[in-house]
């Protein structure tokens, strides 16, 4: 339709114009042709070039004029079409980078029904930032964004629209102080990497609100990544607990295993009594300490049953001598345990006897 009103407009127009300045003759467009050829021939050459427009007139005819003011009205479509055909593109393009605009900046549609009293926008921002855009529609449960989501689904605008005071203390109370962003889990990831790979981690000391660094590092892993045997610890692989457990009745080298089941029952036997004596039901009665005596006895008794047990299943072969039997030398000392541990319940109830209140 626009190129039709166009094309016309320009032609009419143009003929208009034509026939304006060609002569003011009504027959312009209408000599016949017989009359317009021999007109031409009895003006010839010179009259011709001293009347340029009807020699033009006579050369294009009504015919030419609307074929030429069509082709111009076409090619004025056609640029027209371009040009809104250009700025068409241009608004289209404008509209979906503001289209784009708005999707990365506007929240999640579960969380645009909100109220304030539950998250603030400053909190939430945060909380976006915190996980990647893949995310934001499916939170891991461990985040406090999971947490917000089931508050959205709980409350809102044709939802819940009030909250218990104990519910609202609750979340309040519950929800995280402080809230790391992305760049501080990518450093924490990082530590704790490093930390894998180099099988050490800081040692740090306990102040009076936070741990104080001691710029120091605990070997926790031994040679071998994937043995948990080797696991090392302040506690396993220290100089001084090494000492310490060496030490022991146990593995004091140079004792024979009667003398190692009398030291480690005496001392056992020693001390067993005491809860029994300070604890039990009969501590504010005279009886006390007897009481405790046979009870530590009993403890005692158990204790060395179960040791000869497992000597006789297991057979151990830590303390046998050459040609032994097997297990001989642990059962040796399991009966010593219990001889001392008898004894050293006997000395801490004569103790208690004497010097006690």
């Amino acid at each position: 339709c626009e190129f039709a009103a166009t094309t016309t407009a320009l032609t009419l127009s143009a003929v208009g114009a034509a026939n304006y300045i060609f002569g003011t003759d009504s027959q312009t467009f209408t000599v016949a042709h017989g009359q317009r050829h021999q007109a031409l021939h009895q003006q010839g050459a010179q009259g011709m070039l001293g009347r340029p427009a009807v020699a033009l007139q006579d050369s294009l005819g009504a015919q030419g004029l609307v074929g030429f003011g069509m082709g111009f009205g076409a090619m004025v479509a056609a640029a027209r079409g371009v040009v809104r055909s250009s700025k068409r593109r241009v608004a289209r393009r404008a509209a979906d980078i503001d289209v784009a605009e708005k999707t990365e900046t506007k929240p999640l549609p579960y969380f645009e029904t909100l109220p304030p009293s539950i998250v603030d926008k400053e909190t939430l921002d945060k909380l976006l930032a915190a996980l990647p855009k893949e995310q934001w529609d499916d939170p891991p449960e461990d985040s406090y964004l999971y947490t917000l989501k089931c508050y959205a689904e709980t409350y809102g605008p044709g939802k819940a629209t009030k909250m218990g005071w104990y519910d609202y203390i609750y979340m309040k109370v519950s929800g995280p102080e402080f809230f790391d962003s992305a760049e501080d889990i990518a450093n924490r990831k990082k530590w704790f990497r490093d930390m894998s790979e180099k099988g050490a981690f800081p040692m740090e000391f306990p102040g009076p609100s936070n741990v104080w660094e001691s710029g120091a590092y605990l070997q926790w892993r031994g040679e071998e990544y994937f043995a948990g045997d080797q696991v090392k610890t302040i506690v396993s692989d220290s100089r001084f607990s090494k000492q310490f457990i060496a030490n022991t009745a146990f593995y004091r080298e140079g004792l024979k295993p009667w003398q190692r089941g009398l030291e480690i029952g005496m001392a056992h036997g020693y001390f067993i009594i005491g809860p029994f004596v300070s604890l039990g039901p009969l501590r504010n009665t005279p009886e006390a300490a007897t009481v405790g005596l046979l009870a530590g006895c009993a403890l005692v008794g158990l204790v060395s049953v179960g040791g000869l047990l497992f000597g006789t299943l297991i057979k151990p072969k830590l303390f046998d001598k050459e040609g032994d039997p097997p297990a001989s030398g642990f059962q040796e000392m399991i009966n010593w345990h219990a001889l001392g541990g008898i004894g050293g319940a006997g000395f801490a109830h004569a103790l208690i006897t004497v010097f006690g209140s």
